[in-house]
């Protein structure tokens, strides 16, 4: 069998470095121009399915998790918080919370709705390092993650859409 790890050192694609860290993949120029292709081909395909792209920060504070319940479900997978003044911030662990705030960012009509919010975004898991290993469980990556807010009546529809 092919060993997605090897292959990635010997084509370019990525590596690692411990001074970066386990878990912590970088891309070189090859690597790069691959996942570019592949991000603007999945933006594309969003696009055209109605999704509007958004950026939100890789950092957030512990109560926006606390409310999520990623704190009290993901905690042990989450990275531990960092103390920056006077709040605790954590790393990302997903982006749901995050595009939930930016729908809630202002009042909307439900002529607005659905509202389709996708962001290529990267997320952080603290995974231990016995279980790390190539791209398949990593501490760091770029997920593609979306999100449909809608009215009940439309949720039917919405639900039974072809993913893009």
């Amino acid at each position: 069998m092919h060993d997605h790890r090897k292959l990635g050192r010997e084509l370019g694609i990525f590596d690692t470095d411990p001074l970066i860290g386990a878990g912590l993949p970088y891309w070189p120029p090859a690597g790069a121009a691959v996942r570019h292709t592949l991000e603007e081909y999945i933006r594309d395909v969003e696009r055209r399915a109605g999704y509007r792209h958004v950026y939100s920060p890789v950092l957030g504070k512990r109560e926006l998790y606390e409310i999520s319940g990623h704190w009290s479900h993901y905690s042990d997978d989450m990275f531990p918080p960092m103390r920056v003044g006077d709040e605790d911030l954590l790393l990302r662990p997903s982006l749901c919370p995050h595009h939930a705030l930016i729908f809630r960012s202002r009042g909307r009509s439900y002529r607005e709705l659905p509202l389709r919010m996708a962001e290529l975004g990267g997320m952080f898991r603290s995974e231990l390092s016995g279980v790390l290993g190539g791209l398949t469980r990593v501490r760091a990556i770029q997920l593609n993650d979306a999100h449909v807010f809608c009215t009940l009546d439309q949720a039917t529809a919405e639900a039974g859409r072809r993913s893009p």
